[in-house]
């Protein structure tokens, strides 16, 4: 099991993504239960899109939590490092 390692940034995201009331408890359900298969290295949906990013973030990989609710993410073979979570635009205005 990886060891998860979190960005002051992902903690704010998740804190103002709470508050904004746009996404309701089933939608953290499912956030929490790709972490988990994250850190299990266990296999994920499909249907949530992971995939690897390219340009300033090509380091890092993403999943649709949602249609437009990205976590973004990467993993070594100790850690499993959250980096931000939020719409497209909130996350790619942060690294143009």
């Amino acid at each position: 099991m990886l060891e998860i390692k979190i960005e002051k940034s992902f903690k704010k995201d998740i804190q103002r993504d709470k508050k904004s009331g746009k996404y309701s408890e089933s939608d953290f359900e499912i956030l929490k239960s790709i972490i988990t298969s994250l850190q299990k290295q266990e296999q994920i949906d499909p249907k949530y899109k992971r995939h690897p990013l390219k340009g300033n973030l090509k380091k890092f990989e993403s999943i649709h939590v949602k249609n437009d609710w990205l976590l973004i993410f990467k993993i070594n073979t100790k850690y499993l490092y959250f980096a931000m979570l939020g719409k497209h635009s909130q996350v790619y205005k942060k690294f143009k």
